[in-house]
């Protein structure tokens, strides 16, 4: 007798936690279906992965000279100086300083617009964002200013976030690290 009790009472329990599973699961497909074009639309937009990649590819822009775009992404975004910058092309500061302010004329000028760009125009700029990403390591490996030898800020800023673009994307990587250490 105690045994039928047990088990009606246990069926009882059974089929109250399967009522509140059903009723959380209902809960949970019905929120699915209210909303799912944001994250659709989030993960289409984000196809680069980092945001401060993105930019560098949309500052790497073709409208611009090759020494102009890596000068202006480096000053824009990489977080160099002038100076720092003249060092890394071995050119006067003040001829450095010119190309940045040209740069900004000429994507002002062309009314670039400022988004990140897609397939081809992506694989059209990469080399471009390589260089630009080698030079930030260069002066994080080898600073030229300061008092530090080595900035890892600077190294690991170049590691962060860039992972799955090419096997050039790799190469350079793997050259940088093997530097590193």
């Amino acid at each position: 007798m105690t045994t039928a009790k047990r088990r009606a009472i246990d069926g009882f329990r059974r089929g109250r936690l399967l009522e509140r599973k059903h009723a959380e699961l209902g809960h949970e497909l019905v929120a699915r279906q209210e909303s799912p074009e944001p994250d659709l639309a989030a993960a289409i937009d984000d196809h680069v992965g980092d945001d401060l990649l993105g930019l560098m590819f949309t500052t790497c822009h073709p409208v611009l000279p090759t020494e102009a775009r890596t000068a202006l992404t480096l000053r824009l975004l990489g977080g160099l100086t002038t100076d720092e910058i003249a060092r890394a092309f071995l050119v006067p500061e003040p001829t450095i300083a010119q190309r940045i302010v040209r740069a900004k004329r000429t994507l002002r000028e062309a009314h670039v617009p400022f988004d990140v760009p897609r397939g081809s125009e992506l694989t059209a700029r990469l080399a471009s964002v390589l260089e630009v990403i080698y030079l930030i390591f260069n002066e994080g490996y080898s600073a030229t200013a300061g008092d530090d030898w080595v900035r890892p800020a600077r190294c690991a800023r170049t590691r962060s976030g860039s992972a799955a673009f090419s096997p050039s994307w790799h190469r350079t990587t793997r050259r940088c690290m093997a530097w590193w250490r």
